[in-house]
């Protein structure tokens, strides 16, 4: 079998095999590209509602969990305590509500995990321990060779010699110019 066709079946192949996870990497990199733009990982509520006025020594563990039923999310009372000034700060989890009885208003912060995103995001940046980031690195390396493969598949005025080389040095100037300039 010609060189040329072993590489053309394998990086077929591989190219195939990798596709899913490609798309995966490439969305979550778009994503945390933003992350200072838009929290990618949690979406982040900010609510006021309303509370009977009263004292802050009314508010006890039984009375909170009656406010939080109330509101129209599902959150989880851990515990609270009331501040010098006579405010009521609820630790919930993911989150925090601050009740100021005497006004009987409360502000109500907590964070929510972004469906999928959040774990593509820990895909990507391989947090999952060993196992992933040795599947990881078998894709980074199956990438790799899916690249250099390519420079070696097409002949003619459009193949590597004659037309991919010139586009091959610019996607290496590209980022180097890039971390030259802003690193």
């Amino acid at each position: 079998m010609k060189i040329r066709k072993l590489l053309r079946i394998l990086h077929r192949d591989f190219g195939y095999f990798i596709v899913g996870m490609t798309i995966v990497y490439a969305l979550s990199g778009i994503f945390l590209n933003h992350r200072h733009d838009f929290n990618p990982d949690y979406k982040i509520y900010t609510d006021d509602f309303i509370v009977q006025k009263g004292n802050a020594e009314d508010f006890d563990a039984n009375t909170i969990k009656s406010v939080i039923s109330e509101l129209p999310y599902d959150l989880k009372y851990k515990k609270h305590y009331i501040s010098s000034d006579n405010q009521v700060h609820v630790f919930i989890e993911s989150g925090e509500m601050v009740i100021d009885p005497i006004k009987g208003e409360g502000v109500l912060r907590f964070l929510e995990r972004r469906p999928l995103i959040f774990e593509m995001n820990k895909l990507h940046k391989a947090t999952l321990g060993t196992t992933w980031k040795w599947v990881s690195d078998i894709m980074a390396f199956i990438l790799l060779f899916v690249a250099i493969s390519g420079i070696f598949l097409l002949k003619g005025k459009r193949g590597f010699v004659r037309w991919g080389w010139w586009l091959m040095v610019a996607g290496f100037v590209v980022p180097l110019v890039f971390a030259l300039i802003f690193i």
